[in-house]
């Protein structure tokens, strides 16, 4: 087993970021724009949008779409820099 100077920063004995997953285009939905009253299900139709075009930072498991909190919020700064 790794000691903790080997180990990455945030890392859990598995290796593994502790950085929670998000699971769902709904749910990375409501991370990127808020929950809106009258507007889910556009967002969630922009999301399915990115994700095909390959814009958005996903993984797909089990038929479902999960994105990491950090990796979302690092591509969030990444596209407030180049606007």
């Amino acid at each position: 087993m790794p000691n903790s100077e080997t180990r990455q920063s945030g890392a859990n004995d598995t290796g593994l970021s502790d950085d929670p997953v998000i699971v769902g285009a709904e749910n990375i939905a409501k991370l990127i724009y808020g929950e809106v009253e009258g507007q889910r299900e556009g967002h969630i139709r922009r999301i399915y949008h990115a994700i095909s075009k390959k814009e958005l930072p996903t993984f797909s498991l089990g038929g479902r779409v999960h994105a990491r909190r950090s990796t979302i919020m690092r591509w969030i700064e990444a596209q407030e820099s180049a606007a």
